[in-house]
């Protein structure tokens, strides 16, 4: 039906055109070619055939929605001569493209020479960079270089005599402070050991006795060394390096020294049973608990509670958690840490430390936190009943709280949401060791 429909529409269509014109061109559904003076009718695809050169016609397809063929079609009136490309208008634009390529600079164009000097000054050359590069490759070193140059430049000074001059401190102090640097990664460490860096760096910066500074930068260097690294561990006790760590702190008395010495010793010990046992005897912890009578900050004395509170964390950790493997929880068994804190008398030496202080740790809420959550991790199971029948202890927690709340009645909002936290565990540690108050609030 629908081809009966599209041949009468040809018919009509060409009927209708042939009264005026008898070369119309008679399209139908295939494409044809379009004689020469040949009108074409509306609404018809038109293209040119690339293989004959020739225009064609056919029918359009009215249930078609293709739109991606690429043919020509005529407007209403139009003939295939307007479409066409006449030879003398093809001939006028190829004229314009040889004038256009004409106008192209040639090879001899040459640039300003006042212009080219002024480039040539802004930008390094080729041969210059490459220079550049290769000697930078040269410069390159290995962390294991780097580590030989410092002991080379340390020893100098060293052989010298000079280790305590003052002209000399900048260059101490970049050697350390590159060495820190080496060996917080745990191959260097190894490397620092074998290459004898503990007797040739460590031990002469502990032993000067004039120059405070370089024994600090011994002290935190040596705990950088075997920080979290177990072979710098075990080599130092190889070289009886614990023994001497402790009586270089016990003669230490200035604030930066012993600070810089509990933080060697401190790094020593933790996650080190050994260390534990061989160290932490009668006359380690005597060493450790005179800290608390020296002049120097109280943050540093508090370094010592601080300390045994993570030794004692780690050791109850080590013998209650799942994940222990048997042989760790039977090193850490044979260090009988809390009998040792209880036979070298540490409840007491803490209560004496915390109600002597009871000023300092009212005056930095920070300080008053950290001490109160030091002594609560060693309460329960050592110094509880200790501590629940003094009465210094608990006056020394009530002044602490009553100053939290005196300034949080000053601040009060949103200001002192931390002071109120920090006061939250002082009463909590308060509740632990002697019960919640009859009344609202106790007296001093």
């Amino acid at each position: 039906m629908k081809v009966l429909v599209k041949v009468l529409v040809a018919l009509l269509v060409t009927l209708c055109y042939a009264t005026k014109n008898d070369t119309v061109f008679v399209a139908t559904d295939e494409w044809q070619e379009i004689g020469d003076g040949q009108t074409i009718p509306q609404g018809l695809h038109v293209r040119i055939n690339l293989q004959t050169g020739k225009k064609e016609a056919k029918m359009l397809e009215q249930e078609s929605n293709d739109t991606s063929r690429s043919t020509l079609s005529t407007v209403p009136g139009a003939t295939v001569q307007d479409h066409d490309v006449g030879n003398s208008e093809r001939l006028a634009n190829m004229e314009k493209l040889k004038e256009a390529l004409q106008r192209i600079p040639t090879d001899d164009f040459k640039f300003d020479e006042n212009e080219l000097k002024k480039v040539k000054a802004k930008f390094k050359s080729y041969e210059e960079i490459r220079q550049e590069l290769k000697d930078a490759q040269m410069e390159i070193k290995t962390d294991s270089d780097i580590m030989a140059d410092l002991f080379e430049h340390f020893n100098e000074i060293r052989e010298a005599g000079r280790l305590a001059e003052a002209a000399v401190k900048t260059e101490l102090d970049v050697i350390f402070e590159d060495l820190q640097y080496l060996v917080h990664q745990i191959d260097n460490a190894v490397d620092f050991i074998s290459r004898q860096g503990i007797e040739q760096i460590i031990w002469p910066a502990l032993n000067q006795t004039e120059s405070s500074t370089l024994k600090v930068h011994g002290f935190k260097l040596l705990g950088t060394v075997v920080q979290n690294n177990p072979k710098a561990k075990v080599a130092l006790f190889e070289r009886n390096g614990g023994g001497i760590l402790l009586t270089k702190l016990s003669q230490s008395s200035d604030t930066s020294e012993v600070s810089a010495g509990l933080y060697a010793l401190g790094s020593l010990l933790r996650k080190f049973p050994f260390a534990q046992t061989e160290l932490l005897n009668p006359h380690g912890y005597s060493l450790l608990f005179e800290i608390f009578n020296k002049k120097v900050d109280l943050r540093v004395k508090f370094k010592v509670v601080k300390l045994i509170s993570d030794l004692v964390q780690d050791y109850d950790h080590a013998l209650t958690a799942l994940e222990v493997d048997a042989l760790t929880k039977e090193q850490y068994r044979s260090t009988n840490l809390k009998e040792g804190l209880l036979k070298a008398d540490y409840c007491n030496q803490a209560r004496e430390f915390f109600h002597h202080n009871k000023v300092g740790f009212a005056q930095d809420e920070n300080l008053t936190e950290e001490v109160v959550e030091a002594l609560r991790s060693v309460s329960e199971g050592m110094c509880a009943d200790t501590w629940s029948r003094c009465a210094l202890f608990r006056h020394t927690l009530l002044v602490l709280r009553n100053t939290l709340d005196t300034r949080l009645g000053e601040l009060g909002g949103k200001d002192g949401a931390y002071l109120g936290e920090v006061q939250a565990e002082v009463v909590r540690f308060l509740e632990e060791l002697y019960g919640k108050p009859k009344e609202s609030r106790d007296e001093l």
